[in-house]
């Protein structure tokens, strides 16, 4: 009797430590894709950072440049002899207009043959740079492309 008590003991433990060693092995799973989805999240907003900088800077370019533009454009209205008198439009007379055009825009190039023309670049060893220029895009575009279509 004891030993059939010993033969069900010695079972139950190969059972639990079969067990055991199986939670582990999820858990070690679990702590692999926590560790990678982390990365990916650290990766993600390192790439939007650097997008909206450089968002940021060609806004304060366009905002610079459209502001100077401005400048130059008031200084070639007031000439040096009607400086004085500037003409004043009633605002009643302004009337906005919005004309449409009747012609069809280029047709972009769809996603995938973008995508597709991006990674064949890549391939042939071409830099970002080149790539973007190949493909008249962004260069932050392209590397985010390409960045979410290795895998």
């Amino acid at each position: 009797m004891t030993t059939f008590l010993w033969l069900i003991s010695f079972v139950l433990h190969g059972v639990s430590l079969f067990l055991i060693i199986l939670l582990s092995l999820k858990w070690a799973k679990i702590k692999e894709t926590e560790r990678e989805q982390a990365e990916l999240i650290r990766e993600m907003e390192t790439m939007m950072t650097t997008y909206l900088m450089q968002f940021k800077e060609e806004n304060e370019r366009f905002v610079k440049q459209m502001t100077s533009s401005a400048v130059r454009q008031k200084k070639k209205e007031a000439s040096p002899l009607f400086r004085d008198e500037q003409v004043r439009l009633p605002v009643d007379d302004v009337v906005d207009r919005v004309e449409l055009s009747t012609t069809s825009p280029k047709e972009e190039p769809s996603l995938e043959s973008l995508i597709s023309e991006a990674l064949k670049l890549q391939q042939q060893g071409k830099t970002m740079d080149e790539i973007a220029k190949a493909l008249k895009r962004g260069k932050t575009e392209i590397e985010l492309l390409l960045k979410f279509h290795q895998k």
